[in-house]
């Protein structure tokens, strides 16, 4: 199967998998709703509420995963590219200023790619870096400096300093993966 077949297969495995995960989310919102509402022990160390929401786990997992989708992929990308093109370098071997940065710079670069067409899903998918990033490190919360960086996000907005994240951004990022990472392979 060529790279660019395993690269749509696992895109549309995702987009699969989302739309089961978005059905799952709406199911516990409803049970969110109907939650009761509980007076808690602030000096306990364990929780005895009777119900423990999941629904805000829900997007932040899907752009992780479209994130891992990316980073994946970029490194068998790289490293395609460098056994056909018989590149003496690694994408490791290349410095940028993030690991997506660095791959991009290889591919474009090192290697020679053209990945102009796709530029604007480059620049996206640093978008979901960024976001990712958030998560992964501050739990989803921004310090207020950085509030009109990640409001610019299309798709992002923010409660207090908290990052809310918009269906429309989780299938805007993964068609930019597709787009950009079916480009890179093709190339």
């Amino acid at each position: 199967m060529r790279l660019s077949a395993r690269i749509d297969s696992d895109c549309r495995s995702m987009e699969s998998y989302f739309h089961k995960l978005f059905a799952l989310l709406q199911e516990g919102k409803a049970e969110d709703e109907l939650a009761p509402v509980e007076v808690c022990d602030l000096d306990s160390n364990e929780s005895h509420a009777s119900y423990h929401r999941f629904s805000h786990l829900v997007k932040p997992d899907m752009i992780m995963n479209i994130y891992s989708l990316v980073d994946f992929w970029l490194s068998e990308i790289c490293e395609y590219h460098r056994r056909n093109l018989n590149l003496d370098l690694g994408s490791k071997d290349i410095k940028g200023e993030n690991e997506l940065h660095a791959r991009h710079k290889y591919l474009t670069t090192y290697a020679g790619l053209n990945l102009s067409a796709v530029q604007d899903s480059y620049k996206k998918l640093d978008d979901l870096r960024n976001v990712r990033n958030k998560f992964i490190h501050g739990g989803g919360h921004i310090p207020n400096d950085q509030e009109k960086k990640f409001t610019a996000i299309n798709g992002i907005s923010l409660l207090g300093t908290l990052i809310i994240i918009d269906n429309n951004f989780v299938w805007s990022m993964l068609e930019h993966a597709k787009k950009y990472l079916q480009a890179a392979a093709l190339a």
